[in-house]
């Protein structure tokens, strides 16, 4: 029986696909709009995969799409996605979607680093006037800042900001050594959402699976299981829950 959590809700709101369609009914239709989530997972776990899946499915149904990049330049972000059959250039060349690789620091001469991309960032999202946003990661905003009230202040701005645009958002982040929370676990506090990424083996290790689950989710009735899933050549397929692969001897289906 799955473990439901959330808040009641009120009249029925058009929902917000994630791009995977089991996540979407473990939250009862889809994301809140408006919201921002945190998508959090050590490395390998699918994230860039999870950011770029939440993009296409929306540039498909026609809406205006913003995915920054603060690992990959353009062509390999282009490249990636083409390998699981989602081609970016035409949204591209039609502006319906607007692809950013930002630089995180700058190395002048005489080796100075320099950064301008804690106030680049938000006027980047706020410029692109978009309405499904996917930044990949905010690990490396994070990084940059010298406090955790000043990440956690920043984070709030930037959810303020896609409020403001009406858009909703899906960051990634680095996770913890723990794998329950984001590295400076200051994200998922000023979020909206935390969706869970993370790798599970028994102590006999005689399995060994990605698990996906729905920390925290504001006003939204959601399921709690521990699913597995998979990375497959469409993308990431959620599958059995924990609990019944357990129980079966670790068959999935």
């Amino acid at each position: 029986m799955e473990n439901i959590a959330g808040a009641p809700e009120g009249p029925s709101i058009e929902r917000i696909s994630t791009g995977i369609t089991a996540l979407d009914e473990m939250l009862g239709g889809g994301l809140l709009p408006g919201h921002v989530i945190i998508v959090s997972g050590p490395t390998g776990a699918g994230k860039t995969i999870f950011a770029l899946q939440f993009i296409y499915t929306h540039l498909r149904r026609g809406k205006r799409c913003l995915y920054i990049s603060a690992s990959d330049d353009e062509s390999s972000v282009i490249r990636n996605a083409t390998s699981f059959g989602w081609d970016l250039r035409p949204y591209i060349a039609s502006g319906q979607l607007e692809l950013k690789h930002v630089e995180i620091v700058d190395i002048e001469e005489g080796s100075k680093v320099t950064s301008d991309y804690l106030e680049s960032l938000p006027r980047l999202i706020r410029e692109s006037k978009a309405e499904i946003i996917a930044l990949d990661s905010i690990t490396e905003y994070d990084d940059l800042c010298k406090s955790d009230i000043e990440r956690r202040g920043r984070m709030l701005n930037l959810r303020r900001i896609v409020k403001d645009m009406g858009g909703t958002a899906i960051f990634t982040a680095e996770s913890a050594p723990d794998q329950m929370r984001t590295k400076y676990a200051i994200a998922e506090y000023a979020s909206d959402g935390l969706i869970l990424l993370r790798h599970y083996q028994p102590e006999d290790f005689s399995l060994f699976l990605y698990i996906i689950q729905i920390k925290k989710m504001r006003w939204i009735k959601h399921s709690r299981d521990m699913r597995a899933y998979g990375i497959t050549d469409h993308g990431i397929e959620i599958q059995s829950p924990l609990y019944t692969i357990l129980a079966s001897a670790g068959k999935i289906r």
